[in-house]
């Protein structure tokens, strides 16, 4: 798939996304000064290859990742020893310019303007997405788990018009530390500060800016996008820590114990910041104990059982409308029945698919429970009346004939086995006709 801006195709290395594209080649940009840093005459090597880096990361038009070149270019130019021969300033000069051009060019000027005067998507909705950050370390402080940030914003946090759903949370750094939570998400955090503090170049190492750069930019450019799914972004950065770790070694050059001890400090500390700012403001209350969702305030007055396979993939989403449509409801939410409460004395609804033993750990319990669409037969469990079975009129499952004699049947009249505005029809199901006998 193609991206473009104006018609202009945005550079994309196979990626399927240019912020991708643009992570790398702020990498292979500050790795192609490395020649320059090992020998006098590397610099006329380095010059071309770097200056044909940075177009290809304008035409990827990615402003993250162009902020995060910007500031590697920086990095090096700081770094670089002093005087410069003039020879080279006149020519790394030039090449800049060459860059602006091919900037103005592409029209990539453009597309890096947009958020200034006016209202830009892209900028907004990643704003609205980080906003929520402090909330879900707050909801789940031991973390959402690996990968499942994007999908948990979705679920829960995101705003009640919006329907996008997102892989992450637009941003590497913030994704992992709200996955990982506090204590790992901390550590997470450290390993980038020790990195770049051993990057750090000295007197003896001068060539470790470009480590230092490179990890710099690349961790810029992820700040905006996700990049934990595409290991190989990260082979050049992880190539960059061992290089530094190996000279350290090598020339015994320690890391200061002072900027290593307040990093550690700073790094626990802003994730247990963000908990304590999110534990206002989630709407309706959210908890999560024991691998299920609480929504509003005290104990759930009812439970819902279900999970992705049973009630799609937006049925967190679902239940979190129908608990903030019904106020008056604390809602209990667990993917299995084995992971409901053991001392239950409220309803509980059942999506998932049920068969008899696993029915039973309910009905036994004297629990009242609404199985939707069982896999089981009336003779498979007890009669009792705690108990009750739904189906749409037109389902498709072998078991509603089993069921019709049953006084325990309820069906769903004009629906099959989609049921519209899920969950609400299952709670309104004592003012419905039922069809049974």
């Amino acid at each position: 798939m193609n991206i473009t801006f104006n018609g202009i195709w945005r550079m994309d290395w196979g990626f399927g996304n240019p912020n991708l594209t643009a992570a790398l080649l702020v990498c292979l940009f500050c790795v192609s000064w490395l020649p320059a840093w090992l020998s006098r005459t590397g610099f006329w090597f380095s010059l071309p290859f770097s200056t044909a880096f940075g177009i290809c990361l304008i035409h990827t038009m990615s402003r993250g990742g162009i902020l995060g070149g910007i500031v590697s270019v920086v990095v090096l130019a700081a770094c670089t020893p002093r005087p410069w021969p003039s020879g080279r300033l006149v020519a790394a000069i030039a090449a800049f310019w060459i860059v602006i051009l091919a900037t103005f060019m592409l029209s990539a000027h453009e597309r890096l303007g947009q958020g200034i005067g006016s209202e830009d998507k892209s900028i907004s909705h990643r704003l609205d997405i980080w906003k929520a950050a402090p909330q879900m370390l707050a909801v789940s402080p031991l973390g959402w788990g690996w990968n499942e940030a994007g999908q948990a914003y979705s679920d829960w946090f995101q705003s009640a018009h919006r329907q996008e759903t997102y892989g992450s949370l637009v941003n590497t750094h913030l994704s992992k530390v709200v996955e990982l939570g506090v204590i790992l998400g901390s550590v997470y955090l450290f390993l980038w500060a020790a990195s770049l503090l051993a990057s750090w170049p000295s007197i003896q190492a001068r060539w470790r800016a470009i480590p230092f750069a490179l990890l710099l930019g690349f961790g810029v450019a992820a700040t905006f996008t996700n990049m934990a799914r595409h290991w190989p972004l990260w082979i050049l950065p992880l190539l960059a820590v061992a290089a530094s770790a190996v000279s350290r070694v090598w020339l015994r050059d320690r890391i200061a114990l002072k900027p290593l001890l307040i990093s550690l400090a700073v790094c626990f500390l802003v994730p247990s910041g963000l908990v304590l700012v999110g534990k206002d403001g989630v709407s309706p209350a959210l908890r999560r104990e024991n691998g299920n969702f609480l929504i509003g305030s005290g104990s759930p007055s009812l439970w819902i059982v279900a999970n992705a396979e049973s009630a799609g993939e937006a049925y967190r989403r679902k239940v979190r409308e129908f608990a903030a449509a019904r106020p008056d409801l604390s809602v209990g939410l667990s993917e299995t029945v084995e992971q409901l409460p053991g001392n239950l004395e409220v309803p509980v609804l059942v999506t998932t698919s049920m068969d008899a033993t696993r029915a039973k750990l309910l009905v036994e319990r004297g629990i009242s429970a609404t199985f939707l669409a069982p896999e089981f037969s009336p003779t498979d469990i007890p009669t009792t009346e705690s108990f009750v079975v739904v189906f749409g009129e037109f389902t498709k499952s072998k078991y509603l004939s089993e069921w019709e004699q049953s006084p325990h049947l309820i069906k769903l009249t004009g629906i099959g086995d989609f049921i519209p505005n899920w969950p609400q029809p299952l709670f309104d199901i004592p003012s419905q006709t039922s069809s049974n006998p």
